[in-house]
């Protein structure tokens, strides 16, 4: 569960190891006269200097909570219409190949986005809500081109990944067909509420996989509510739109 949270502790390592690796490349004390600096006690670090620089980081936590898509340079590269409707933009994947609704703090990260082959596209999107402590995650993946005898493999594959042991539930829409799952449970990190799904286009082999988790914000204490986040999780699925290519 919470593929995202590996990859955003992958790329915390490799952060940490390059501040790290600039630390001990630190050159040592000039000397002045053969005899090293000491440096002035009135420019020493206090415990209070301390406590003000963690307010002061603090406060930097609490201005992100009005940080929006159409402030974010790498989130406005994928908009493609404002406002859409209350609370929500229009954005597309970069192979111009699907389009869906993005709540407008939804935030995409450039260190979790990824093409390859100009074939396929991984797109991973995370809104908060600082109110109720909750953190939302949306991760999808298109193709432009899947073998459509594997699809049923696709599928099989797909639910383990969401360690869905339920069977999928079927629907077609918007010229699309769609596998879908929901479950709710609890792990290491705390509950969460996941609802996933595989689009298939109807008339070509394009094919897109959707999966939403909701969960609470790092250790805080949250009420998840399973009805409400799955609405929002098939609100976002059925503004999904594969485009011809």
């Amino acid at each position: 569960m919470k593929k995202w949270l590996t990859i955003s502790t992958l790329c915390a390592v490799f952060l940490i190891g390059g501040c790290n690796t600039a630390n001990d490349q630190q050159e040592p004390e000039e000397e002045v006269n053969g005899e090293e600096t000491e440096e002035d006690p009135s420019t020493e670090q206090t415990p209070e200097d301390d406590d003000a620089e963690q307010e002061g980081e603090d406060e930097g936590v609490e201005n992100n909570e009005d940080f929006l898509a159409v402030e974010d340079e790498f989130t406005k590269e994928f908009l493609v219409s404002t406002d859409v409707e209350p609370g929500f933009h229009q954005m597309r994947g970069k192979l111009d190949g699907f389009e869906m609704l993005i709540p407008e703090n939804g935030i995409i990260s450039d260190l979790l986005h990824d093409i390859e082959n100009d074939d396929a596209e991984t797109v991973i999107y995370t809104f908060n809500n600082y109110r109720e402590k909750k953190l939302y995650d949306v991760q999808v993946m298109y193709q432009s081109h899947y073998p459509e005898e594997l699809k049923q493999s696709y599928l099989n594959v797909f639910k383990r990944a969401n360690n869905f042991e339920g069977e999928y539930k079927y629907v077609e829409a918007n010229g699309l067909e769609m596998y879908y799952g929901s479950l709710e449970d609890k792990d290491e990190y705390g509950p969460y509420v996941q609802y996933f799904s595989y689009l298939f286009a109807k008339d070509r082999n394009q094919a897109i996989s959707y999966s939403y988790t909701a969960m609470c914000q790092g250790e805080e204490e949250c009420t998840l509510s399973f009805e409400k986040d799955i609405a929002m999780a098939e609100k976002l699925m059925h503004s999904i739109r594969l485009l011809d290519q």
